[in-house]
């Protein structure tokens, strides 16, 4: 049915409008992540969530919020700041737990050269000593009898377990069967390396007493150290002293946590003691006013000391409201760093009553939202600089479609060609944010022939449709040569390359001389025509050559095809048969079935074509072309 005139091989190009369409989305999805987490200071996975807001607040599609803001320029960072809140690491806690392990180990290698024989002796001398039975029954907490080892001086030199309450537990979890008869320093060296065995000496020979509350203990054995608050008692018996202990482990995990809400949160805690003077504060709230851990934290009075100037006004009510109303206050207020940078802080504090009704002492709670403020400075002015490139956009558009309207005719208008009945149907996206290139042209020229064409410049907006008005009035004007269908076509992607912008396209191109019903043409990139003949439709055979504008000198192909009388061609953009959820071969072959049974004239084709595709006219443009041979 058709004869390629020369012999040059074509490339074939897909139709992967659909497939680059998508990509582009995820494309411009992607930049808009990056450029936005550069301009807030964030990661890139919370820039996203702030699109999708943004996206929401602004009633728009994700895709077009992230075109809005590719388009709009990547820009610097606007203000905000990323919170110092890394992961932490275990370099000062390993160094620490190793420092122990030498320490102990330097502690066993001493106490495990001396001599341990006359241990079971020393056991077995200790008379029954009824106080030291008495304390180990009495005591809720873990506790245990020891009595000394004495060297050759007479100095003690360790301390034996005679024996252990029933819920005595070591730092390493072992009891009454495990520890009796065994040296403490062997079993804890931290006893050493905390002084408690100096004290427990101190207790054994003086008859003193030994309180120590709350402290951190650190002990190792056999390669592993542990660590936990914890509090003793020891008191003299006749037989050796007796010692009760208690680690805090629930309260050290508690304090641990607290420590990571505050790190994590940037919150911190503050108490002021009105009736002594002094503050107590935690070293994130020290940090939130950037002060060192060692300096003293300013008093309420000397409060406005440290804050930025022009928030004094709001904290001198503040701590007024406090002390004279004695209510609950909070505020917001900068404070300046020493690198002279604010520092937001959102504070609560609260004054705590004493039995007269006056303020007795404060509590205060502040929160580093810095970033916070940073980020919402910085969002605020990408949604002003959005909305002004949505107004630009909106622009754009409305000129795209006053110039789509005026380049192309109306449906009426088409010229009709020598030989043929045209039909014509060309519907633009219902979105005018989808306003893309499709265009057509029909010309009878000098020689009595007739040229159709019909084309889509990629893209939407604006640019498609300047690149639509230059391609099909270039087109119009080189029609006048005469020339070969081919050779119009490869002048016109020298055109189309040459744009500024650079565009692309794609076309079909073709002269009928009504004479011999001769069709000779040239598709480019474009769905080759379909032709209906005694009641049998087919797209008709193609060498399908690139797109305009993707190969430069490239040399068209004129094809010829013989048409009878009776025979329609039907040409159409993909409007008509891209969809994001149906395969495009699948809609091609469904268009062709559709052809196959409809009528002959031209309109009612258009019209049964158009109802039976279910074509979407919001997602773009769409033209129809359907020529009956005479």
């Amino acid at each position: 049915m058709a004869e390629p005139e020369g012999t040059q091989p074509g490339v074939h190009v897909a139709d992967l409008e659909d497939l680059r369409g998508a990509a582009h989305d995820r494309a411009v999805l992607a930049e808009a992540r990056v450029v936005l987490a550069r301009r807030l200071g964030v990661p890139p996975g919370e820039a996203l969530q702030h699109l999708i807001w943004l996206a929401r607040d602004l009633d728009i599609e994700l895709a077009e919020a992230a075109s809005l803001l590719v388009k709009d320029g990547g820009g610097g960072p606007v203000g905000a700041v990323i919170a110092d809140r890394r992961a932490p690491r275990a370099e000062g806690e390993a160094a620490e737990r190793r420092s122990v392990l030498s320490d102990a180990e330097d502690v066993l290698r001493r106490v495990t050269a001396e001599d341990t024989a006359g241990d079971e002796q020393i056991l077995a001398g200790v008379p029954d000593d009824p106080a030291a039975k008495a304390v180990l029954h009495g005591a809720l907490d873990s506790a245990a009898h020891l009595v000394p080892v004495r060297a050759a001086d007479g100095n003690v030199a360790d301390f034996l377990f005679a024996d252990l309450n029933g819920v005595a537990k070591d730092m390493f979890g072992r009891g009454r069967e495990e520890l009796t008869g065994l040296r403490l320093l062997r079993t804890d060296p931290g006893a050493v390396l905390s002084g408690l065995f100096d004290d427990y000496v101190e207790v054994l020979e003086s008859g003193t007493r030994l309180e120590r509350s709350s402290f951190l203990y650190s002990t190792a054995q056999r390669g592993l150290s542990r660590s936990s608050r914890m509090s003793v008692r020891c008191v003299a018996v006749p037989t050796g002293v007796c010692v009760s202990w208690r680690y805090h482990f629930a309260e050290d995990r508690v304090t641990r946590r607290l420590e990571r809400v505050e790190r994590l949160a940037l919150i911190g805690f503050g108490e002021w003691d009105l009736a002594t003077g002094e503050a107590e504060w935690t070293p994130q709230m020290l940090a939130n006013y950037g002060l060192a851990p060692d300096e003293v934290p300013p008093m309420p009075h000397d409060l406005p000391k440290v804050v930025a100037d022009d928030d004094l006004p709001l904290v001198e009510e503040a701590v007024q409201t406090m002390f004279s109303r004695r209510e609950p206050v909070e505020a917001e207020h900068r404070v300046i760093g020493q690198d002279g940078a604010p520092r937001h802080l959102w504070v609560f504090a609260e004054p705590v009553l004493g039995e007269s009704g006056l303020p007795v002492s404060i509590n205060i709670v502040s929160q580093d939202i810095t970033r916070r403020r940073g980020v919402e400075r910085a969002l605020a002015e990408t949604r002003r600089q959005m909305l002004r490139q949505q107004a630009r956009t909106a622009q754009e558009r409305r000129v795209a479609v006053t110039l789509r309207r005026a380049i192309l005719p109306d449906e009426d208008q088409v010229e009709q060609l020598p030989g043929l009945v045209t039909g014509l149907r060309s519907l633009a996206a219902e979105s005018t944010a989808r306003i893309g290139g499709d265009w057509f042209a029909t010309r009878t020229l000098e020689d009595g022939r007739g040229m159709f064409a019909i084309g889509d410049a990629a893209g939407h907006g604006l640019p498609a449709a300047a690149a639509m008005a230059r391609t099909r009035n270039g087109l119009l004007g080189l029609a006048c040569t005469g020339e070969p269908a081919g050779r119009l076509v490869g002048w016109l992607n020298e055109l189309v390359g040459t744009m500024d912008p650079p565009a692309t396209g794609t076309a079909v191109v073709g002269h009928f001389d009504a004479s011999g019903r001769v069709l000779k043409w040239t598709c480019a990139g474009h769905p080759p025509p379909i032709l209906v003949r005694d009641g049998r439709a087919a797209p008709l055979e193609v060498v399908r050559d690139p797109m305009l504008g993707a190969m430069p000198g490239w040399d068209y192909t004129t094809i010829t095809t013989e048409l009878q009388s009776g025979d329609m061609l039907f040409l159409y953009t993909d409007g008509l048969v891209e969809r994001r959820d149906a395969d495009l071969d699948e809609r091609i072959v469904r268009l062709t079935g559709i052809l196959q049974d409809s009528a002959v004239r031209p309109d009612l084709v258009l019209d049964e074509v158009l109802a039976r595709m279910e074509h979407d006219r919001a997602a773009d443009d769409t033209t129809l072309f359907a020529l009956y041979v005479e």
